[in-house]
């Protein structure tokens, strides 16, 4: 038992990394299938539970988090099922709200890391995939707040926000990566302003992450070789 529940722990990181993966890379192949938005949903879901199961169940964070996921996923189902009338802006905010929790717990836990393993590498991963989603659950929000906020040719397909968000996942993705492809533009300037601030915290991510890395290695060596040297005066 015990055997298994390190193992569990030690791959929790991987195993949301497998799973944004495969929602990112999914999503936008289930267009035109039986039961499209279910699909989505369960896929979508899957990777909020697995981000939730990261977090150490002692960390002040694991409660709030446990409860808005639960009534995140709770108001998915039953919006995919209509079994009630629920605000799709509500759902939006809740999402928001815990995919900026699970932000900044990543962060904390890359940035207060004294160590480059195989974990820390996957959570630094999932905390870029996880800045686009937290992005793309913004831009949809304010779609739906102000329709016509955004416009192009990339969202001509784009049937349903409910069932469609994947091209917002596109739009927040090479706007975090700084390509701007222009297939999906900002109309207005609130549109504009949450853009630019993407792309600008995009290249900030990638500098700082890199920086703390070589740190973390550097620090890593310096300890090997004072312990090296250590071991041979004794």
């Amino acid at each position: 038992m015990a055997t298994r529940k390190k193992f569990q722990f030690r791959f929790r990181f991987q195993n949301l990394l497998i799973w944004l993966f495969l929602y990112l890379v999914l999503s936008p192949m289930l267009e035109g299938l039986p039961h499209t938005g279910l699909l989505f949903q369960l896929l979508f879901s899957a990777v909020l539970l697995s981000a939730v199961y990261t977090i150490n169940q002692k960390d002040h964070l694991a409660r709030p988090a446990i409860v808005l996921l639960t009534i995140s996923v709770l108001l998915i189902w039953i919006n995919a099922f209509a079994l009630i009338s629920i605000s799709n802006i509500a759902i939006d905010v809740l999402v928001a709200l815990y995919l900026g929790l699970m932000v900044y717990a990543f962060g904390r836990y890359i940035f207060t890391a004294r160590r480059i393993d195989t974990e820390l590498i996957c959570a630094a991963l999932c905390l870029y995939f996880l800045i686009g989603l937290l992005w793309a659950a913004v831009l949809m929000l304010l779609q739906e707040c102000a329709p016509g906020s955004f416009a192009g040719s990339g969202l001509n397909g784009a049937l349903s926000l409910r069932t469609e968000f994947h091209y917002f996942n596109y739009l927040s993705f090479v706007t975090l990566t700084t390509l701007g492809y222009g297939d999906i533009t900002p109309q207005t300037p609130a549109a504009m302003a949450l853009c630019q601030v993407e792309a600008i915290l995009g290249q900030f991510f990638i500098a700082v992450l890199v920086a703390r890395l070589v740190g973390i290695q550097v620090a890593q060596e310096l300890t090997c070789d004072q312990t090296e040297t250590t071991e041979s005066k004794d």
